[in-house]
């Protein structure tokens, strides 16, 4: 890794941890806000259930002090007219002691109560009842303004006491409410701080993240004079209203992640790019300098040493320098080929082609190094010898493959050619005893210009086409090509056509 590249990582990783950081900060703080909202929202929804079920008790008890007043077993309501008030003073006596009676006015109603028609007493008792809630019930006191009066509302007000169970559903309804829905117990005490300055024991804060305030019951009977809600979690209603935060950061992190991995990975490849590029131009450099070189040096042999008095020593000249230059002239054409076909200019023209005769004519023509001692073995299992391709291409096909088998083995080559189909397809395996490929590289053997990397020498002569023709060629016929092989272990190539 050069400097320039991982400065550029450093960056990368840099920004990731930035990234990773301000998120880590955003969801904090966005967690402490959510948390604070949760101590709030339960706070002010336990202070309206602890109103709403004491508003609940006061009106059954005015309910029922108003049925008390209309039972005239109980009691009577009789008016009186008022001269010195100009209004009729209202009576609201013990049936059983006349002397145990309570007297009053109502301004707004000022109507007579007459026998045989209880509308206006009903009014009397409904508007006497309103009256002792507001003054007294609402204040957490019973005045006794009859005493058969007096008895009854204490007695009730102790059955309609203070319940959890009446709060439970009403404090529940009013979380629900606010989209909260955590359990909670309720936690009652003798003596307590409504300002909330109370001191918890430990076991209790251990099982409970959150205690609400205090808020006093009231109730009749003593014990259990005050009252808080108990939270053991709160972690489903900060879940709820961070999990679109979360899944967002995640998303934006990960894109970021991806888009830097995605940089790192171009910047890798173009330095890949790079390097197969040097090489490429490295090799060609050679094997372009190879055929100039000879054929200046039989140039100068021509010109310097008195060859053209020699007519055999002139011929020998002239068909080296043919050669060579006829070898330079395959390479460009090898090269701009490849060029035409990465540029899509060229058609395939699929026919009928006899596979056996084009692998009988490449293995009994192929030209035989001196160095080499080279010998084709040739077994067609596939049960038909002909195959639908372009005859021209597929034959460069697989003479680049035997090509390759040759130039990567040792002095003694022996090469296996097979035919066979598998999967409904025609497949073709050249198998070499040479030098094998490392895992590292078969991946990229099929890539334009990759040659295994070898530094500045060049035992095997090549400049990274072949094989990507074959790549080229297989993928326009619509079929595939591969390679298996270990280091000093051969290796085989494989490519499959459409049965």
């Amino acid at each position: 890794m050069n400097r320039n590249t991982r400065l550029v990582f450093i960056v990368c990783l840099t920004a990731v941890f930035g990234v990773i950081v301000l998120q880590s900060l955003w969801i904090r703080n966005y967690y402490q806000v959510n948390k604070e909202r949760f101590d709030k929202e339960v706070n002010l929804a336990f202070e309206d259930a602890i109103k709403t079920e004491f508003r609940l008790r006061c009106d059954t008890l005015e309910n029922l002090m108003c049925q008390f007043l209309m039972d005239t077993t109980q009691m009577t309501i009789t008016s009186k007219w008022s001269e010195k008030d100009s209004t009729h003073v209202y009576y609201v006596t013990n049936k059983k002691d006349p002397k145990d009676s309570y007297n009053f006015s109502i301004k707004l109603l000022n109507l007579p109560i007459v026998p045989q028609n209880d509308s206006v007493k009903q009014l009397v008792a409904r508007h006497y009842a309103r009256a002792y809630r507001e003054e007294d019930f609402d204040r957490h006191v019973i005045y006794f303004h009859t005493q058969n009066l007096g008895k009854y509302i204490g007695a009730r007000a102790k059955e309609f006491s203070f319940d959890t169970l009446r709060l439970r559903p009403i404090y529940q309804q009013l979380l629900a409410e606010r989209g909260i829905r955590e359990s909670f117990v309720f936690y009652m005490r003798d003596e307590d701080s409504t300002v909330n300055r109370s001191r918890f024991p430990d076991s209790l804060l251990s099982r409970y993240s959150l205690i609400t305030k205090s808020f006093p019951t009231y109730k009749v009977e003593k014990g259990g004079n005050y009252i808080r809600a108990a939270f053991p979690s709160h972690g489903n209603f900060l879940f709820g209203k961070m999990i679109g935060m979360i899944i967002a950061s995640a998303v934006l992190l990960a894109l970021v992640v991806l888009a830097l991995l995605y940089l790192l990975r171009i910047i890798r490849r173009e330095k890949k790019l790079s390097a197969i590029k040097n090489d490429f131009i490295s090799n060609i450099s050679h094997e372009l300098k190879t055929p100039i070189a000879t054929v200046a040096a039989a140039v100068e042999a021509l010109e310097g040493f008195d060859a053209l008095k020699d007519p055999q020593r002139t011929k020998r000249y002239l068909h080296i320098s043919r050669t060579e230059l006829q070898r330079l002239a395959d390479m460009v054409n090898k090269i701009l080929n490849i060029a035409a076909y990465e540029r899509q200019e060229f058609e395939l023209k699929p026919e009928r082609v006899n596979i056996d005769a084009i692998i009988e004519e490449l293995t009994s023509q192929y030209p035989l190094p001196a160095a080499k001692n080279i010998s084709f073995q040739y077994n067609n299992q596939a049960g038909t010898s002909s195959v639908m391709a372009d005859p021209l291409h597929l034959h460069n096909v697989i003479s680049n493959l035997i090509d390759n088998a040759v130039k990567y083995s040792g002095p003694n080559v022996a090469i296996d050619i097979n035919c066979y189909i598998e999967k409904q397809h025609f497949i073709v395996t050249v198998k070499d005893d040479g030098i094998g490929i490392a895992a590292g590289d078969l991946p990229y053997i099929f890539d334009k210009f990759y040659r295994v990397p070898s530094g500045n020498i060049h035992k095997v002569k090549g400049h990274g086409l072949g094989l990507s023709y074959v790549k080229h060629i297989m993928e326009k016929h619509g079929g595939w090509c591969l390679a298996e092989s270990r280091p000093g272990k051969g290796s085989i190539f494989k490519i499959g056509l459409q049965a």
